[in-house]
């Protein structure tokens, strides 16, 4: 049942594709390859099933055998309804009998043998087929007769519109209720619909009950049938927040004078009285041991609640004794989970699975089925189930399959499973082995530098769960290109459904979790910032679904390289003990420090750069010693039910056996560390070349974060700026390492991340509870954007870029272009340095002028210089753009003599090999040149010739 693992399918012969592993295997469409059709075509009978008889009647009769994972069906039932069938389920004790509601408003019951169709004959006639399946199925319940008194009125029937069946729950073989737009409505298999009960069984929800659940009063272990049968109670909701649990034996009469609910639920985030209207209750379940409720809402998340506190078999007095009174509050939630969006479609579905429900698995807007740990909130599977949105996800009660169904034409089963192919180690150390070799891909950060500063800019009130109306904050790292707007919604998500020809993709698709998670939050932070109350997608506030996100984020990071995970503080990773001594004492790890906690081979399982998170946005705004207040972080459980024992309250986590901080040598690129002269009041100026030894790592300052001493100290900026220095000098280094090491997509993605955290010092965005940024900001625009005080930052901020850019010039990444961006953005932060000895450019427009700087400064910026014209011109001796990577060189060769130093032999090569090549550009345009004019004055002669010919 470990659904983290694989999701699919697998062949179960020889040479059939393996199952699809999320961390150590490519993602790739499932495709059946030459040696398993062929294995199949020879396999047993062959590929076709001998016929009893002779002829080629008999030939074309002959029953084709299909592919291992490909779904055939049977038979296809033809219901009468005419509208989307929202609902079908077997009928209790009654074998081929099934019941179906649909938005016609319908109640139908179907017989196999008497409604059914092969499956080859029902595409042909489909047009045919509901003259036919009228008269096969039995209409059970008819909008025509939803008024309490009076006889059926068929006009009014016709052009109503608000009839809509939902879903359907048996109590017992015959009766059960109805989710409608007519209220919980009853009904009995063996009355006609003229003699069904009218009206809703609840007097509060006639206008609409959107889903329901019988409750059987605790008895989560006895026999299902009986305790439905004798079960008077149903959680209920309709088109608002709250969820209530409704005694059934209470008659409409009587609940008209007396609260019929026994005890309501509804989610802390949402008990603004404004958002009444505009959340509704999707989906609703409730755990085995019947302890639990589950509440999935339309535009929000999905929530869990304790049934009478999570009583393990609750009296009759004590259900009988919490009727809900006037002044009584609804009860609260014990945790959310979200991250998806709940907004196009309004009947998304939300279930338990899992053997001891572990997991808790809903539909997206996405096209995806989530599956979460219940425990810790994290997602640990992501299915691409349906090519625009996945309705909901279906586990089967014990075995560990699933499901999923939503626009498209198909529904999909899945199951858990394991690699079948015996070359993916799907280990913990197989994991973090294949994220060395995975492809790289920038961020939007490293790409649009520019557009993460200046583009769809968003600032932020929130005053969702926990917050007092603060400015939250959104680092550069949180900017997305495609914010869901509106050709991505609604009519559009239909047609692409409709048109698209993608392969699907079947698996665990949890690389691509990070990308749908960070959509979603841009796609909620600019409804926010747009001050679009009607139109969020996620009601309950901006602040929990941004601690929920990262929360996940962090979950999937942990996993990909095989960290300890611990939900209660997420962005402090640690190395799981056993992993950590088999790398050190590999043989790979030969004639390594073994000192440290990381290995200063910088590549290998303990290295501490790989303990950073990927983002910086899901560590700051929640860390106390770089944020005040910190917002909250982790796992969100409402400490009112600490008593109340959940599974998601355990520590996880592996505690390490090293935990000393390794020291920063940089070897790939020179770096001349220096001390700040320049004493100015700012807490980045404070930053030295030996913060990067300091002990305010994220994991090393880890006890001195616990520790109650420093609770009571006051926030340190100047600690704040020597962590974020840390961080960027830690993955540097540790780039360096890889690239040394021949790994340029590890060494890229390292430098990559780097840029993140150095985009909160240098981009304008709103910092929140970040103090230790607002004053730097408030520099930096009064400059134009530029830093103007020669730091460590700033210097290593170039180093990275540079480094980054030979990344991409090497074979396996090959992008010139991006080479080149990183050379020019290394060139525009070092200008104000690198124009004048002892000045320093300032203002707006670099107009202003700051005398006395060290000369240290001029030389080391024109250094840095030279190395940055050298990265411009070999990007763009790539791209053929000879005459300038000529000028580059040239302007290398004079940023090094200005710099004092001595002009190295390959920038000397490299100047030679620009020249040749533009020689040779030229020689082969001046050759194209002469042959067209010479062409064009043959033509010329040979026309002239023929004129006079002619003439003559």
């Amino acid at each position: 049942w470990d659904v983290s693992a694989s999701m699919g399918s697998a062949s179960p012969l020889p040479g059939g594709s393996a199952t699809i592993t999320p961390f150590s295997s490519p993602r790739m469409p499932m495709r059946a390859c030459s040696e398993l059709v062929d294995t199949w075509k020879n396999h047993g009978q062959g590929y076709y099933l001998p016929s009893s008889g002779t002829g080629d009647d008999d030939k074309r009769k002959q029953h084709r055998r299909h592919m291992p994972g490909v779904v055939h069906p049977l038979l296809t039932l033809s219901t009468g309804h005419r509208g989307n069938v929202f609902h079908a389920s077997p009928v209790p004790h009654t074998i081929g009998k099934i019941a179906t509601c649909a938005a016609d408003g319908f109640l139908r019951l179907l017989d196999v043998e008497t409604s059914s169709c092969s499956s080859s004959s029902s595409t042909r006639n489909r047009s045919n087929s509901n003259a036919s399946s009228s008269e096969s199925s039995t209409i059970v319940l008819s909008p025509e007769y939803h008024e309490n008194n009076g006889e059926s009125d068929p006009m009014a029937f016709r052009f109503r519109s608000s009839l809509m069946c939902f879903s359907h729950h048996f109590l017992s073989a015959n009766v059960g209720l109805v989710c409608s737009e007519r209220g919980l409505l009853h009904f009995d298999l063996r009355l006609p619909p003229r003699s069904q009960r009218r009206g809703s069984l609840i007097p509060e929800l006639s206008d609409t009950c959107k889903a329901c659940f019988p409750w059987r009063g605790g008895r989560g272990d006895g026999d299902l049938n009986e305790c439905m049968e004798s079960s008077a109670y149903v959680f209920a909701g309709g088109s608002g927040v709250e969820v209530g649990l409704y005694d059934l034996r209470m008659t409409a009469s009587y609940a008209a004078t007396a609260d019929q609910a026994v005890q309501k639920y509804r989610p802390r985030a949402l008990k603004r009285k404004s958002l009444s209207s505009s959340v509704a209750v999707s989906g609703i379940d409730v755990s085995k041991d019947e302890r639990e409720l589950l509440v999935s809402y339309e535009s929000d998340h999905v929530y869990t609640f304790p049934i009478f506190d999570g009583k393990d078999r609750p009296t009759m007095e004590d259900i009988d004794g919490c009727g809900m009174e006037d002044d009584d509050k609804p009860v609260s939630e014990l945790a959310a989970y979200g991250g998806h969006l709940n907004r196009l479609t309004f009947l998304k579905m939300a279930k338990y699975a899992g053997p001891n429900d572990e997991y808790i698995c809903t539909g997206s807007d996405s096209g995806h089925a989530w599956i979460y740990e219940k425990k810790s909130s994290t997602v640990v599977s992501f299915m691409k189930a349906d090519n625009s949105t996945c309705n909901g996800i279906q586990p089967h009660p014990s075995l560990p399959y699933f499901i999923t169904y939503g626009i498209d034409s198909t529904a999909k089963l899945w199951r858990a499973t394991t690699p079948v192919d015996k070359d993916v180690d799907d280990s913990d150390m197989g994991r973090f082995d294949y994220s060395k070799t995975v492809k790289y891909e920038k961020s939007i950060v490293c790409d649009q530098w520019k557009k993460a500063r200046k583009g769809k800019e968003v600032d932020l009130f929130d005053d969702g769960e926990h917050t007092d109306g603060d400015e939250m904050p959104f680092f550069p790292d949180e900017t997305n290109e495609d914010d869901n707007d509106d050709p991505d919604h609604f009519l559009g998500v239909f047609l692409r459904s409709r048109l698209s020809r993608e392969a699907p993709f079947i698996g665990n698709d949890m690389t691509n979790l990070n990308s749908v998670l960070a959509k979603n939050y841009f796609t909620c932070a600019r409804s926010v910032d747009a001050g679009d109350d009607g139109d969020e997608p996620v009601k309950s506030g901006l602040s929990g679904m941004k601690r929920r996100v990262s929360l996940i984020k962090l979950r999937h990071q942990s996993d990909r390289l095989g960290l300890a995970f611990d939900s209660a503080v997420p962005w402090m990773f640690k190395f799981k003990d056993h992993l950590l001594k088999q790398s050190l004492n590999s043989e790979d790890n030969v004639g390594s420090d073994k000192s440290g906690a990381g290995n200063s081979s910088m590549v290998s399982y303990g290295c501490l750069a790989d303990l950073i998170p990927d983002n910086p946005s899901d560590w700051i705004p929640f860390d106390g010693l770089l944020a005040v207040p910190p917002r909250p972080g982790g796992m969100s459980l409402n400490i009112k039910y600490e008593g109340y024992c959940l599974e998601s309250s355990e520590d996880r986590s592996v505690a390490p056996v090293y935990r000393a901080c390794c020291p920063i040598e940089s070897e790939a690129v020179e770096d001349n560390s220096v001390d700040d002269e320049g004493g100015h009041a700012i807490g980045i100026d404070k930053v030295d070349g030996g913060a990067s030894k300091l002990s305010h790592s994220i994991q090393a300052n880890e006890k001195s974060m616990k520790s109650p001493e420093n609770r009571c100290v006051a926030y340190d900026s100047s600690q704040a700026w020597d962590i974020l220095y840390q961080t960027v000098a830690l993955l540097k280094e540790a780039g360096n390492k890889a690239l040394k090491a021949s790994l340029p997509f590890l060494a890229a993605r390292r430098y990559d991340k780097a840029i993140n955290y150095c985009s909160l010092a240098y981009l304008s965005f709103p910092v929140g509870p970040v103090d230790f940024l607002a004053e730097h900001q408030y520099v930096i625009s009064k400059n134009g954007g530029y830093e103007c005080r020669w730091n460590e930052l700033i210097k290593t901020l170039v180093m990275i870029r540079l480094n980054l850019a030979m990344c991409f010039l090497k074979q396996e990444i090959n992008d010139a272009n991006g080479a080149m961006a990183q050379a020019n953005l290394s060139l525009k932060e070092l200008k104000p340095f690198a124009t004048e000895k002892g000045v320093v450019l300032t203002g707006k427009k670099l107009t202003k002028k700051r005398a006395d700087e060290p000369i240290k400064t001029y030389n080391e910026s024109k250094a840095l210089q030279a190395k940055a014209y050298f990265r411009l011109g070999s990007s763009q001796i790539l791209l053929k753009e000879y005459d300038d990577a000529v000028k580059s060189f040239d302007l290398c060769v004079g940023s090094t003599n200005e710099a004092g130093m001595t002009v190295d032999a390959a920038v000397m090569k490299k100047i030679n090999e620009a020249k040749r090549r533009r020689k040779e550009k030229k020689e082969i345009q001046r050759k194209k040149f002469k042959f067209m004019f010479s062409s064009n004055e043959k033509e010329v002669d040979s026309s002239k010739g023929t004129t006079e010919v002619g003439s003559g």
